[in-house]
């Protein structure tokens, strides 16, 4: 190595410049080093050099020496200096890769989920009749304001400052358990609640604990299309249910399936908006034990029943501990928080400690915190009053102006409980084209084709929410769907 004579280097560093001096030196003698202007084994200048030349601090020249070290461009030999490295000058000076465009390609070849895809769309519309975006002002702003200061306010440091892990219980848990008890009749101790960042998560930690070669998966049809987005990506195969042939042909076809999973969304079918009856359930239950089968029940939109109260789990009812309670806080407090929960029985729950043993819990501790606190004080009940008593006022303003402006020329299926209304249009329009000319006439409604897998949808079905829409635009909002689907004048 040529480390005997320091190489002649000059810098040019500016006094005045924003760049720091160390920044300057680091940044001339890097250069030089990738563009074989410094060549391998030559000595640097001297530190005292360089500082006595520009009448800079020793440390100044140390810390880019320092720098050029730590990342290998140099070495420091004791009494001799620092000296250039072997490098691979030809590889430094490879120029950087621009990946804008071909990210930019991938993103427009993407496939995009249907949903998100038209709920954009919806923003930009005059009518949106979404069925999962909430009211802009339903978030409760004050009181979240006020219970997050107050728990950073109080004394969080040992809270903040560690790692929790998965068997330890949270508040959030233990309020959990003691609401769903409550509200929903879910027989568990705080230890069976999981917390996950979303539905489709949950999905996929439930589906972790099953074998994708041997368990089949049996799936409502039409029904919740993440479940099968799901279990694609994790390799599991689908059996269809169907929901709209009656109570009698579902359960003749859950019992006849082979499936090991039965996703169920009993209290509020997604998406027809039906429930399932006390005696099929019963039923279900019972095939369930006998057949060693887990049920994962959806119970998301529960809250929401417009003519009566809502009526108690499928869980509620399981003698053998074969249903898996899955819930979220999307439909009542806000969709873009994703938090999730489920409830696992015994044998589920053995198995998740086994294969999450070392697993960090998902969700954030401030959230989970937050929200706990939010339902220990009151809050959640009155927040599920307000937000009940608003989703059934517009319930019935849409109903009320669907019959009325297009009365048989619509079927309506749904309408007591949820966001939204299943609706088939009678004009012979297929799907796409009932949502093409309702966008013309600015109004967004929603697709159901994704929601079937075995078969295709109906041609005229669409979804129409009442979630996030004003009461005051849903006349005009109807108005402009039988301008688009009719056109005949009012």
């Amino acid at each position: 190595m040529n480390a005997n004579r320091p190489v002649d280097f000059l810098l040019d560093l500016e006094t005045n410049s924003a760049t720091p001096l160390y920044r300057q030196i680091y940044d001339q003698i890097r250069k030089g080093i990738v563009t074989g202007v410094l060549g391998a084994g030559e000595r640097l200048p001297s530190i005292r050099r360089i500082a006595a030349d520009h009448r800079i601090s020793h440390i100044t020249v140390e810390q880019a020496y320092t720098q050029l070290a730590s990342e290998g461009f140099v070495r420091s030999i004791p009494r001799c200096g620092y000296v250039v490295e072997h490098l691979d000058a030809a590889y430094l000076q490879s120029p950087s890769i621009d990946n804008g465009e071909e990210v930019r390609k991938l993103g427009l070849a993407r496939s995009r989920d249907r949903f998100l895809e038209e709920s954009a769309l919806g923003k930009g519309s005059r009518y949106d009749f979404s069925y999962a975006n909430l009211q802009p002002d339903s978030f409760p702003v004050k009181t979240w304001r006020r219970i997050i200061n107050d728990i950073l306010c109080r004394n969080t440091h040992e809270e903040l400052a560690r790692y929790w892990s998965t068997d330890e219980q949270g508040s959030l848990c233990k309020e959990l358990a003691r609401y769903l008890g409550q509200s929903r009749g879910v027989n568990c101790v705080p230890e069976q609640v999981i917390l996950q960042p979303g539905t489709a998560e949950a999905l996929g930690t439930i589906l972790q604990l099953f074998n994708r070669e041997d368990d089949v998966i049996g799936m409502e049809e039409p029904g919740y299309a993440t479940v099968g987005e799901v279990a694609k990506r994790l390799g599991f195969r689908m059996t269809p249910l169907p929901v709209d042939q009656g109570a009698q042909a579902f359960v003749s076809a859950v019992r006849s399936s082979n499936a090991k999973i039965v996703f169920l969304t009993p209290s509020h079918q997604f998406p027809t908006g039906s429930h399932l009856g006390l005696e099929s359930r019963i039923e279900i239950l019972k095939w369930a034990a006998e057949n060693a089968v887990f049920i994962i029940e959806d119970d998301s939109c529960c809250e929401y029943r417009h003519n009566t109260q809502p009526i108690p789990s499928l869980q509620s009812l399981d003698a053998h501990n074969r249903t898996i309670y899955l819930s979220n806080f999307s439909k009542a407090l806000s969709p873009s928080m994703r938090m999730a929960y489920m409830v696992l029985p015994p044998e589920l729950l053995g198995r998740y400690l086994n294969l999450y043993n070392y697993a960090h819990p998902s969700v954030p501790w401030l959230e989970q915190e937050a929200v706990a606190r939010f339902i220990a004080e009151g809050h959640w009940e009155g927040h599920i009053r307000k937000m009940s008593l608003g989703n059934r006022k517009r319930n019935e303003r849409i109903v009320d102006c669907l019959t009325k402006t297009m009365g048989s020329r619509i079927s309506i299926q749904g309408d007591a409980t949820g966001m939204h209304l299943y609706v088939t249009v009678h004009n012979g329009m297929t799907q796409e084209e009932l949502i093409e000319s309702a966008a013309r006439h600015g109004a967004r409604v929603y697709d159901t084709r994704r929601f079937w897998f075995s078969k295709p949808a109906p041609k005229g079905s669409v979804i129409i929410g009442y979630s996030s829409i004003d009461i005051d635009d849903i006349q005009d909002g109807v108005n402009a769907l039988h301008a688009a689907w009719f056109g005949d004048s009012l």
